[in-house]
């Protein structure tokens, strides 16, 4: 299985800095789809258990809140209340690869973190400490995120059973969320002397004070309520549940599912119905924590709602999953219900937080119900990845605009035109006009997704289109489209040249004469090229979803690895790591399973594939010299394409006027 592999924090802090100069972008993620709030925008803050927030909108725990990375790339994006991905005390789970399927609606495999759970809390706080430079550092004030609508909130999210919660790993980590100070002196320590002046900045060290715990995989309502006892008493922690579909009940959700949706060939696990928190348990677990919450002065809420379990009926995941988790549209629809019919049980005053096929349609509506936050994964999964959020914001922006509403709390009351009902009904059910409104406009969105037949099945059957061709290392058509709908920034361009010539392959007589074959063709068609960083890369396949060629990015074009530790690890797997210094240059390549190296010293090329130690001429490309070097005793090839395909992807690595992963500790 691929393992994730933080990168060091000297390099992240680099990118951070260099890289909008080089390249516009930060982590690929270019400047026009950054989000800056322009100064006569609506007001879109909001406060969650009390704490301010720059909007309520951010990602959820999944694949985009794991590095260091992903949190940069949510906040630059706009996000400001960013849940992080769960964490459990089994942190060396075996997941299929690949394990998201987005062709249209989104199913996954995942559990939960791929990182070490002390890993985890490194990646959260080294996050925290970039984006904190991005707010407080004055090389970045034209971003206008010191005020309050760059204020940002870090959810943590935990699971999921008490004594993994208890558990001494676990503990350390909620440890180091509620005092980082040691986390942010080592990564301070690490800070290039390039950008020390980042070292001085005051980084919070308090990252969060709430939890949303993960009530998935059968855990049952008193361990539930024994976590939610021990998080908000012992941990002093503002604590959400997480609540799962088929709370709903059979008969409405597969209604709602087949019937009214028309998803007919989804099955339910049936085994969800019977194995986790029940609705009425969950109603009456309410009344119990929220007294226990509000007599330890901490907020106690539900979240609604995880992924929805169904059978396995594609071949995208390996049969051996006998189940898969549904997301995107059919769930905002089933999960938006189960919402109001829970509202209505428990009333209008129970913090609810939302994640469920959230996009830029449906993201006004759902404001309006005064869910805080909102939280998205399918659909910045989607092309364009997390620069998807800024049409977000704009139909947003619409909503309060076309209502006159200066703030949230305006749009709440006059989005769906309950501003006098909700003033006049708010006291008679012990709560404020705002409140309430988000309370009435539950019940008018969740009837307007039932009616909008874009999330029906007939709607999201289409599939990424295919063109007659296949990935190779070099050349694709270069849509770049794998670039942002990878979640950790794992793919990237380089710049190569456009070269086409012959050349031949060299026979090594045992004796260690030389000579020539016949020519062979070598040639490399676009200027830019595709690569994938490794270390940022779980063989999720989401790359390969939405490429228009066969093969997958993140299969055939080259992978490079962070450091030889890495690379070595990853075998057999196919792949590259560069080192280099002022006067050397080195690229390690595993191709076809088979091991080469090439060094280039001082303009001086030695080619080694195992067998063969060659020294090469690096302007006519020439073998003037070969010597074996395992005892071999009969002639040998020595295959020129690999050298010409290793000379150039190591000069389009380490060429730093474009920024990547690899070439990043030697910008300047």
């Amino acid at each position: 299985m691929a393992e994730l592999i933080p990168a060091p924090f000297a390099d992240l802090v680099t990118r951070l800095y260099r890289e909008p100069d080089i390249d516009n972008a930060v982590f690929h993620l270019p400047r026009r789809s950054w989000h800056i709030p322009a100064a006569d925008a609506p007001d879109l803050s909001v406060t969650f258990h009390g704490q301010p927030a720059g909007n309520p909108i951010g990602p959820a725990a999944g694949p985009h809140t794991q590095m260091a990375q992903n949190i940069v790339l949510s906040y630059l994006a706009g996000s400001r209340i960013i849940e992080l991905k769960t964490v459990q005390v089994l942190d060396e789970l075996d997941i299929g690869r690949p394990c998201i399927d987005m062709t249209n609606v989104g199913y996954n495999i995942e559990w939960s973190q791929e990182l070490r759970v002390l890993d985890s809390l490194r990646e959260y706080v080294a996050g925290m400490m970039l984006v904190e430079m991005l707010r407080r550092d004055p090389r970045f004030a034209e971003l206008n995120l010191a005020g309050p609508a760059g204020d940002i909130i870090y959810d943590i999210s935990v699971g999921y059973d008490l004594a993994g919660i208890k558990s001494d790993k676990v503990q350390r980590f909620l440890d180091g969320m509620h005092d980082a100070t040691d986390e942010i002196e080592k990564l301070r320590a690490e800070i290039p002397t390039s950008f020390k002046h980042a070292r001085d900045l005051d980084y919070p060290k308090q990252i969060s004070t709430s939890v949303t715990l993960s009530t998935f995989h059968g855990c049952p309502a008193d361990e539930i309520e024994r976590i939610c006892t021990f998080l908000l008493t012992e941990r002093d922690l503002d604590v959400i549940v997480k609540m799962n579909p088929p709370m709903l009940g059979k008969q409405r959700l597969e209604h709602l599912l087949h019937d009214d949706l028309g998803y007919t060939e989804l099955t339910v696990n049936p085994t969800a119905y019977t194995s986790g928190l029940m609705f009425d348990e969950a109603v009456a677990m309410n009344t119990r924590l929220s007294a226990l919450a509000a007599k330890h002065n901490r907020r106690f809420g539900y979240k609604f709602s995880n992924t929805l379990e169904v059978i396995n009926h594609r071949d995208f995941f390996t049969k051996d999953n006998d189940v898969m988790y549904l997301s995107g549209q059919p769930l905002h629809v089933i999960t938006l219900t189960l919402t109001d019919v829970f509202r209505q049980a428990v009333g209008p005053n129970v913090p609810i937080t939302f994640s469920a096929g959230i996009d830029n349609q449906n993201i006004a509506n759902t404001v309006a119900c005064g869910f805080v936050p909102i939280t998205i994964s399918s659909d910045l999964l989607r092309p364009g990845g997390y620069g998807r959020l800024a049409t977000y914001f704009k139909r947003l922006t619409d909503a309060m605009n076309k209502v006159n509403a200066a703030n949230i709390d305006d749009l709440l009351l006059d989005h769906f035109g309950q501003r006098d009902l909700a003033t006049q009904d708010a006291p008679q059910h012990n709560t404020d006009p705002v409140t309430y409104a988000g309370y009435l406009n539950t019940t008018i969105a969740a009837e307007h997704a039932r009616q909008d037949a874009r999330y029906a099945a007939d709607k999201n059957r289409k599939i990424p289109k295919r063109i007659n061709s296949h990935l190779d290392v070099f050349d694709c058509i270069t849509c770049d489209k794998c670039i942002p709908v990878c979640p950790n920034a794992a793919n990237f361009t380089y710049p190569t040249p456009i070269v086409a010539f012959d050349h031949p392959d060299y026979i090594v007589a045992a004796d260690g004469n030389i000579t020539a074959t016949a020519a062979r063709h070598f040639e490399i068609t676009e200027d830019m090229q595709i690569a994938c960083y490794a270390d940022f890369c779980n063989e999720c396949g989401n790359c390969d979803t939405f490429c228009p060629e066969y093969g997958g990015p993140y299969i055939k074009k080259p992978s490079f690895f962070g450091s030889i530790d890495s690379f070595n690890a990853a075998a057999p797997r196919d792949g590259f790591v560069v080192s280099r210094s002022d006067a050397s240059h080195t690229i390690v390549g595993r191709i076809k399973s088979h091991e080469y190296q090439l060094d280039i010293t001082n303009g001086i090329a030695t080619f080694t594939d195992g067998t063969i130690t060659a020294q090469i001429d690096t302007s006519a490309h020439t073998v003037s010299s070969a010597v074996f070097t395992n005892g071999a005793t009969s002639e040998h090839r020595i295959d020129m394409n690999v050298y010409h395909t290793l000379r150039h992807l190591l000069a389009g690595i380490c060429d730093t006027n474009h920024v990547n992963q690899v070439n990043a500790a030697h910008l300047t």
